[in-house]
């Protein structure tokens, strides 16, 4: 190990670096040169700019957000822990500004410290544009993203402000048309009531930089209502209920339009107009109805506010049924008789309204043959029938049946 120190000179190169190092320190302590550095892109504050503004209704539309390179020169040591951040670049607005225009303005540079220079700047000037400020009130409209649905209308947009008033540069203030609401309403079945922000809009529709510009409000409550439509059937009852057999009415219109809130259509399935008086109505009768409504619904536009209804009296008609089945009754049954029926169907008539009978089937009839076979002698005989029909119905006609009694000798 000592061999290779000595042969590669470890020693003297360890001591030839400690040397240097002890005097390089000795002359940044002692000597401690005069160094230039350059920074960038500092950030200049403009001064003045209430005073500009309190005293010339002017205000900073471009130039405020400029910044500048500038070279520091000082000992190494002190620039050594200088940072951008640490220097500071002014200029005053309200010196030499008194109109609107633009203008190449000079800017200060502070340093931290004392024993520092700023020995050079670019640009040498910044450029700054001011504007007199001006007040506007312009609308407020309402944007929805979607129609309503299908069933669905929505109404004019109610807003807690028409207009919303505006301060800023003139030349900016200008170009604002009005102000717009969006409103995302896809799918939206119920009244929509909420706080929206607004952009500020050209004459196109397009979006002006705000940058510079006041409101008097910074959002609007926007209510969009929204009504259901709904075609619902009218009606009218028949009094006394019994007489729905016999008497009919057409309605004209036979349906209308409504339009409401939705908890209010959602409970409407038919509108009643009236009753009609079954006791004194005649064949043909018309009555006209006034087309009543439930509060919160109304008709749709150009829908009808009275209907017409129309009595159809239904006249007596006859219908034949084919009874198959025919019950034998013995009252005074002579127990060595044998009773057959030879007719095997009748076909029977009954009287009554068109829609009753055409209700009625042939099994709702019945037939019941009454005989005394202890008073019969063999052989044929033809006995009455009686016939019971449904309510509502006449048995018309007389019926008979053939029945054949024999006895064993």
């Amino acid at each position: 190990m000592k061999n290779w120190m000595t042969k590669h000179d470890v020693l003297t190169k360890v001591l030839s670096i400690i040397a240097a190092v002890i005097l390089w320190s000795y002359f940044m302590s002692v000597q401690n040169p005069t160094r230039t550095l350059e920074y960038r892109d500092i950030s200049v504050q403009l001064t003045g700019v209430d005073e500009l503004n309190n005293s010339y209704n002017l205000k900073v539309v471009d130039g405020a957000d400029t910044t500048v390179n500038v070279k520091v020169s000082a000992q190494t040591s002190r620039l050594a822990t200088l940072t951008a951040s640490q220097i500071k670049v002014q200029a005053n607005v309200s010196d030499t500004i008194t109109a609107a225009g633009t203008y190449e303005i000079a800017y200060n540079v502070i340093l931290p410290e004392s024993g520092m220079t700023c020995v050079s700047k670019s640009p040498d000037t910044i450029t700054v544009t001011v504007d007199e400020v001006e007040t506007k009130t312009v609308p407020v409209s309402v944007e929805m993203s979607d129609e309503a649905p299908d069933g669905y209308l929505f109404g004019t947009p109610e807003l807690s402000a028409d207009s919303v008033e505006i301060s800023g540069p003139a030349t900016i203030l200008e170009q604002v048309s009005n102000a717009v609401v969006n409103v995302d309403t896809a799918g939206v079945k119920e009244t929509v009531s909420n706080n929206y922000s607004y952009k500020l809009v050209d004459s196109k529709g397009n979006a002006v930089d705000t940058t510079n510009i006041s409101r008097s409000i910074a959002s609007v409550t926007v209510t969009i209502p929204v009504q259901q439509v709904k075609s619902v059937p009218l009606e009218v009852t028949i009094s006394p209920e019994n007489a729905t057999d016999s008497i009919t009415t057409s309605i004209s219109p036979q349906t209308v339009e409504i339009v409401g809130d939705p908890s209010a259509i959602r409970s409407v399935d038919s509108i009643h107009l009236g009753a009609i008086n079954a006791t004194s109505a005649q064949n043909g009768d018309t009555h006209e109805f006034d087309i009543s409504l439930p509060t919160g619904v109304a008709l749709t536009d150009g829908q009808p506010t009275t209907a017409t209804v129309t009595v159809t009296i239904d006249e007596d008609t006859t219908k034949e049924y084919t009874i198959d089945e025919i019950n034998l009754e013995d009252i005074n049954q002579d127990e060595t008789a044998t009773v057959s029926v030879e007719t095997t169907s009748l076909t029977v008539t009954l009287i009554g309204k068109e829609k009753l009978l055409d209700s009625i089937d042939a099994s709702d009839i019945t037939a019941v043959a009454q005989l005394s076979s202890s008073d019969l002698s063999d052989g044929q005989h033809t006995i009455g029938v009686t016939i019971s029909s449904p309510d509502g119905t006449t048995v018309s006609g007389n019926y008979s049946v053939t029945i054949t009694i024999s006895r064993d000798s």
